[in-house]
């Protein structure tokens, strides 16, 4: 019946041509097709360490290689003609998810000799000239002893290269299978070669450690100055056309003064120039730092700058006035923090591939914890420090920048963790109700984040906010409406825009449906009570008034003893569910945690609801005792098993436009997993929630290469 649901409910969902059309990220002119570097004129050789019959390397398109049986180690290598500057590697291996993957390995470059234009093949035969990639490292441990493993991997890096190595220590099961292994070629930083000074740095903070292509690495400026100038002089003329920093130490918050915390940077220059200079001596502004339309400034941290016109310099500078202290406040003893600094040459047709980074959307009313222990800043890491563990494997940089997990004890009491120089480099927070929320600062950052919205607290849909009456514990909130009444509606424009890839864990992917279905200006109370019903309802089917009742609570959780299970049907062509789905081509999953009471409606994804440019791709069904019999338009159905009947709960959607990917699910990938399989799940079942939370990773990978420039 649900599957037979699903699909009717996802006949003739295609985009109406009348639909608004989503925008995402231009792209240069030139710049349209990426640079592989292990598909194209380059390649030298690739082959396996022993060459026999039985290490299989085919074509010269795909990569298709198995291992040879009983190794104890197999290694993959490719040779280059030509030196590459490597920015991402991805990878599809296995021969499925519990088969050939593997799980203990490491990637190995062959650096080429300084300045050179070609490169030297003999030197591979020497294992001592390979380096290890730190940006790649797995993290076995994360997974366990879990078999079934996911089938893409993807690792930015930075590393010049005169070959790469795929070093396999252990699978999964039996020896590796590769199927495809691609090198992603990068813009390189023509900064990284020149001379950097300043006029008066922090001790122990050089001005080469803004070039050098690390962010844990990085200049400060001598503290209580007024004015910094960070400035690099290139051993040549050089004609670029983008520009790219990364300012402050971390990301921070400040109290508002009607509740809650506002996003503000650590450390970094409230005012700043980007100049750059013909001859070392006059000099130019290129770019001034980014204002909203008020004139007040925007706190953005990353920034690539486009120039209109290709410049020929032979110096750039950035000149700053004023900083930040550690509390993100203007502060006369403050002092500014860049860490990188970067410039790209106009005929360097490689987009510039900066790495991911993650920005934890606490989609709650923020007043609510106002007065609980800690206050909002501990709720806003509470939600943030479970993106750090459950995205740590799939980023690298996030078992340094570990932050929000330091912050709180065991029982979720704030602590004065202290930072440490990866602070802030995958991992940021913000809230909902933050106005700092909007399309400017997602769109104008570079890259844009992973917008992740997660939720929720203990608070239903409704036109008025605040704490009820008879159990101020218990809140009611209307999160469309603008931040200045205690909403998060300012975000709509951005999601409905695509201006940076979401991806929403329950009451986080509810919010992105009803910011989804918004309309473009400032609604009444009303009005959004209307949109709410268009959009959820109960468990049960019925509308969403007051506090639900507890047979309405659809609760599937890992650490309940004798939990019951959700049975989740999805669709296994999907790319999000391709490793769930496995070798037994599976279209259920019961292992994945469920805690909900509210649910988005099953029609609003038909071809005339409010969220007709999503793609519902998987379904469970609620069965209780007071699920409404008379929405069958609404996928109801009887119970097979008893006497009640059963609604359909949308469980996953997609976004279907070319933007920036919006994804929402209602049950909890991000959290935890359950220890062992249902009845009627196979053993490997117990990776399905990591399985899925990968796959949507990849799926932000997709655009984060499509869409650089």
């Amino acid at each position: 019946m649900l599957l037979g649901g699903l699909a009717a409910l996802s006949v003739g969902l295609a985009l109406p041509s009348n639909a608004p059309a989503a925008t995402g990220r231009e792209r240069l002119d030139g710049r349209d097709r990426l640079r592989d570097a292990l598909h194209g004129p380059d390649l030298l050789t690739r082959s396996s360490i022993e060459e026999r019959d039985d290490a299989r390397v085919v074509g010269r398109g795909a990569v298709a290689w198995a291992g040879p049986s009983g190794e104890p180690r197999w290694k993959l290598t490719f040779l280059l003609a030509r030196p590459a500057h490597l920015g991402l590697l991805r990878a599809r291996w296995g021969q499925s998810p519990t088969l050939g993957v593997p799980t203990e390995f490491r990637w190995e470059v062959l650096r080429p000799a300084a300045d050179a234009t070609r490169c030297e093949p003999e030197a591979a035969s020497d294992d001592g000239a390979w380096e290890f990639l730190q940006a790649a490292t797995p993290d076995p441990s994360a997974w366990k002893d879990v078999s079934a493993r996911p089938t893409r991997r993807s690792w930015f890096v930075d590393a010049d290269a005169c070959g790469l190595r795929l070093v396999v220590d252990r699978t999964n099961a039996g020896p590796p299978v590769v199927k495809e292994v691609q090198a992603i070629e990068g813009a390189r930083n023509v900064l990284e070669r020149g001379r950097a000074s300043d006029d008066g740095a922090y001790p122990g903070f050089r001005a080469e450690a803004a070039i050098d292509g690390a962010y844990a690495t990085r200049w400060v400026g001598a503290a209580g100055k007024a004015r910094w100038t960070l400035r690099v002089d290139l051993p040549e003329a050089t004609t670029i056309d983008r520009v790219r920093v990364v300012f402050g130490f971390d990301a921070t918050s400040v109290p508002r003064a009607t509740g809650g915390r506002t996003y503000a940077v650590s450390w970094a220059p409230l005012h700043y120039a980007i100049e750059a200079s013909r001859d070392g001596s006059n000099f130019l502004p290129l770019a001034r730092e980014p204002v909203r339309a008020d004139g007040s400034p925007l706190p953005l941290r990353r920034r690539l700058v486009t120039l209109s016109k290709p410049q020929r310099i032979r110096a750039l500078r950035i000149v700053m006035s004023g900083a930040t202290g550690e509390d993100g406040l203007m502060d006369p003893r403050g002092a500014p923090v860049v860490r990188e600094f970067a410039a790209f040459r106009a005929d360097d047709e490689r987009p510039v591939i900066a790495p991911p980074w993650i920005l934890s959307v606490n989609a709650n009313p923020s007043a609510q914890v106002h007065r609980s222990a800690g206050g909002e800043i501990a709720n806003d890491a509470f939600h943030a420090k479970f993106l750090q563990a459950r995205f740590g494997p799939l980023l690298p940089a996030l078992r340094s920048d570990d932050r929000f997990a330091r912050s709180l004890g065991p029982r979720g009491e704030w602590l004065d963790a202290p930072s440490t120089g990866n602070a802030g480099e995958a991992l940021e927070s913000i809230e909902g109700d933050d106005p700092q929320l909007d399309t400017q600062l997602l769109a104008q950052s570079s890259p844009p984040p992973i917008v992740v919205l997660s939720g929720s607290n203990d608070w239903d849909y409704d036109v008025h906010v605040g704490p009820d009456l008879l159990f101020p514990a218990h809140w009611h909130w209307d999160p469309l409406r603008d931040p200045r009444f205690g909403g998060m509606g300012q975000l709509a424009d951005a999601v409905q825009r695509r201006v940076a890839p979401f991806l929403g864990f329950c009451g986080g992917a509810q919010i992105l449906a009803l910011l989804e279905a918004r309309g473009s200006e400032s609604s009444s109370g009303l009005d959004d009570l209307g949109m709410i019903d268009r959009v959820m309802q109960r468990t049960s089917g019925r509308r969403i008034r007051g506090f639900p009742p507890m047979v309405d609570l659809d609760r599937a959780w890992p650490t309940d003893p004798h939990a019951p299970r959700a049975k989740v049907h999805f669709r296994a062509d999907d790319s999000l569910f391709a490793d769930v789905a496995g070798p037994l081509g599976r279209s259920t999953t019961q292992a994945l945690p469920e805690w909900h009471t509210d649910a988005i409606r099953p029609d609003a994804f038909l071809q005339n609801g409010p969220l007709r440019r999503f793609a519902l791709v998987a379904t469970s069904a609620f069965c209780a005792p007071d699920v409404l019999p008379e929405a069958s338009q609404d996928g109801v159905f009887r119970d097979p098993q008893g006497a009640a009947w059963c609604a359909t709960v949308p469980e996953a959607f997609r976004s279907r436009d070319d933007g920036w990917p919006v994804i929402g699910v209602q049950f909890h990938p991000e959290q935890r997993d359950f220890v062992n399989a249902a009845p009627g799940d196979p053993p490997e079942s117990v990776a399905d929630a990591r399985l899925f939370l990968t796959a949507a990773y990849e799926e932000m990978v997709d655009a984060y290469e499509r869409f650089a420039r």
